[in-house]
């Protein structure tokens, strides 16, 4: 089994060298890494020009001035080497069993994922999804019908998953339609529910994830939150059958290197029409969510 893990990074160059040399202590070093550089800013490929690796590394560079991770997650993955695709962020720590766990669950038409622990104990609220998604059975494909009927509190996110290359060009890669934060991941599993793909959870696949801090990647968290309640309430537009065909037909022919003729088109007329109401109800349901936790921790 080869496996290659695409690392998406923006403007981490510090963070990103120490996830690359923790990678030289897997367990398993039979495996390749390629770097997706979203328009980074700060010395980046330099710093990838010089670091030693015992393993195969190579990267990609988006060159994108705007919110670019769907891009330059599907160039990784196309550039990759190898027949399965673990897919991770740059603040995402994986452990020293992580390459060898992934070879041994990997399954066609199945996305794994695995435990997505917080660095820090004070990131109560990735602690609560994460004691959620534990719960689910070890390395048994569930169908997501299954997963949101019984365990509807999981957290599944498309960041730490592991699929094969073939059916991550089936299903369509990532959409690049909406470049905002806080779309990819729902649209994407929405998308893999409708192709027939199966979801499990490999418990030894583990990372340690940073908590989010304001400012980081250039994103602050009030700003997160207002992209997060706006693609809410435009991406409903593109999760239906119609939208899902058009997307797997791009990625197809990217996969063939036809990028001219393979143009996504932009968004419906439909995601406009009803997108005030929808982002004021996002809106108001982010307020009393707010309001809930912060009663929550001054109880």
């Amino acid at each position: 089994m080869s496996l290659t893990i695409v690392i998406t990074t923006y403007n981490r160059v510090t963070v990103l060298k120490v996830l690359l040399e923790r990678l030289n202590a897997q367990s398993d070093q039979n495996f390749q890494v390629v770097v997706a550089v979203d328009g980074s800013t700060d010395n980046t490929e330099q710093m990838l020009q010089g670091i030693e690796t015992s393993y195969s590394l190579k990267w990609v560079n988006t060159h994108c001035e705007s919110y670019g991770l769907a891009m330059a997650r599907n160039m990784g993955i196309l550039e990759a080497d190898n027949e399965a695709i673990a897919i991770l962020d740059d603040d995402c720590f994986p452990c020293p069993g992580y390459v060898a766990a992934l070879k041994r669950s990997v399954r066609s038409r199945t996305i794994t994922g695995g435990p997505r622990t917080p660095a820090s104990t004070l990131d109560s609220r990735q602690v609560e999804k994460m004691r959620e998604l534990d719960r689910l059975p070890d390395c048994e494909p569930l169908a997501f019908s299954r997963i949101r009927r019984e365990w509807p509190k999981a957290a599944i996110t498309e960041c730490n998953i592991c699929a094969y290359k073939r059916d991550l060009v089936d299903l369509g890669l990532f959409s690049e339609r909406l470049k905002i934060y806080g779309f990819i991941g729902q649209e994407f599993f929405a998308r893999a529910e409708h192709f027939g793909y199966a979801y499990q959870y490999n418990r030894e696949a583990e990372i340690v994830h940073h908590r989010q801090k304001d400012g980081d990647n250039e994103l602050s968290l009030k700003r997160k939150r207002i992209q997060i309640m706006m693609a809410t309430a435009l991406r409903p537009a593109l999760m239906n059958p119609t939208q899902y065909a058009i997307q797997s037909e791009w990625a197809k022919r990217m996969s063939e290197r036809y990028p001219a003729t393979c143009k996504l088109p932009g968004l419906p007329a439909s995601a406009w029409l009803g997108f005030p109401y929808r982002f004021i109800r996002n809106r108001a349901g982010d307020l009393r969510r707010r309001l809930r936790d912060a009663r929550h921790q001054n109880a």
